[in-house]
């Protein structure tokens, strides 16, 4: 639990919030093989995840449930301006893939 405290406090909200993706690297994230890397799943809190895991990633922790901890505790601290520029990225991917 301590980790994940620390990792909170620690982690770069600046490279969470706004999503720093473009759409054309979404979209290459989602077009996979793997059945939950579809473009129909395309969520606003997956492409958050993703930006999450990274920035975990870079301060040295891999473990998924601590990084799925983090972007659930980021997601629910964020405002609805945040997540809303994550749910229309998230909708440009659905629009830009074909299925």
């Amino acid at each position: 639990m301590s980790n994940l405290n620390n990792l909170l406090v620690n982690i770069n909200r600046t490279v969470i919030f706004p999503p720093s993706l473009s759409i054309e690297e979404s979209i290459l994230l989602f077009n996979s093989k793997r059945p939950f890397r579809s473009p129909k799943n395309c969520h606003g809190y997956m492409l958050c995840r993703i930006l999450v895991a990274r920035e975990c990633q870079r301060l040295g922790e891999n473990n998924k449930m601590i990084i799925a901890g983090i972007a659930s505790c980021l997601w629910k601290e964020s405002t609805s301006q945040e997540k809303f520029e994550y749910v229309d990225l998230a909708q440009r991917v659905k629009t830009h893939c074909i299925f």
